[in-house]
């Protein structure tokens, strides 16, 4: 089968923990790109919430490093793709496709200027906001309930003038509006469930259905997030979890719109999927309770893929 996710977290924890992507004991290695024919991957530097200004962006080049490091070291297995071609490229060449993201605008700590930086070193999608406030604006658990500031709607129209894509999950319902309002081109939320959990936690993380209409509306992309806490309660996160998000998406008409964003090696997730491994189970559980095989491989890869030559 074919995938491509647009979210993980697994290049910091192997800067964090000092371990490598051809093998390890995280939710992604490149021994186990071996179940997929084509393979496509958004590695996010995550920005830590408490990390501003010259640190978070010294942290960022730390973990950008390592980054491209892993890459040169697994060469015959994975190459860094800054544009469509390259994509196309990787997968000619039988290789995972690796994008670079960042997640939490407190990356550019207020400098417009760092944005071009960023897009130079290969970052193709930022993440506005983690949890809490930056300069760009609020994350869905700040206290400040406002939207983007001045500073962040001059980053949103500056990251679609270089295409590089705008990602809303972790931002807050304000600040979601204010990118569709400010922006013209497809944005995506690349790893964001529907607001079907009943948990305060999912509640202020998750899309809600008027966010799903814009996102659609707007020819975006919304990649489904394994995270347990997002995808249900008391142990209800499993695959049926996953289909039950699924088909809520598609009630409202996103079977264009629908990738993954598993957050794999950034959550808690449920033992039946804690693992790239577990792809393909996911998909063959979904073809057997109703989800055509054409519709699966537009989620599991065409979308994303489309998408992004599309944007890029």
């Amino acid at each position: 089968m074919n995938f491509f996710d647009f979210h993980c977290d697994t290049i910091g924890e192997c800067y964090m923990q000092n371990k490598h992507l051809a093998s390890n004991d995280l939710h992604i290695d490149l021994q186990k790109s071996k179940y997929f024919e084509k393979y496509g991957q958004v590695f996010a530097v995550w920005i830590p919430d408490e990390k501003r200004g010259e640190a978070a962006f010294s942290y960022y080049q730390a973990v950008r490093d390592c980054f491209y490091r892993e890459c040169a070291e697994n060469a015959e297995k994975i190459l860094p793709c800054k544009t469509a071609a390259g994509i196309e490229t990787a997968f000619y060449a039988h290789k995972v496709a690796a994008v670079l993201s960042v997640e939490g605008g407190a990356v550019l700590g207020g400098d417009l200027e760092k944005l071009d930086a960023l897009y130079r070193d290969g970052v193709r999608l930022m993440t506005l906001t983690w949890n809490d406030t930056n300069e760009i604006g609020n994350g869905c658990f700040a206290e400040n309930k406002g939207g983007l500031t001045a500073f962040g709607k001059r980053v949103v129209q500056k990251m679609q003038s270089l295409n590089m894509l705008v990602d809303v999950s972790h931002l807050n319902e304000r600040g979601f509006y204010d990118v569709a309002e400010y922006t013209d081109k497809p944005f995506l939320a690349s790893h964001s469930n529907a607001n079907i959990v009943d948990n305060p936690y999912a509640k202020a993380r998750n899309l809600t259905d008027d966010q799903i209409k814009v996102l659609i509306a707007r020819n975006g992309l919304i990649g489904i997030n394994l995270c347990a806490d997002f995808l249900g309660n008391n142990g209800q996160t499993g695959a049926d979890a996953v289909l039950r998000h699924l088909s809520h998406f598609l009630d409202l008409g996103a079977e264009q719109n629908l990738a993954f964003g598993c957050d794999y090696d950034g959550c808690t997730v449920h033992p039946s999927l804690n693992g790239l491994d577990k792809i393909p189970y996911l998909a063959d559980f979904l073809l057997q309770h109703g989800i055509a095989q054409n519709l699966l491989e537009k989620i599991f890869f065409k979308n994303g893929y489309r998408f992004l030559v599309a944007n890029l």
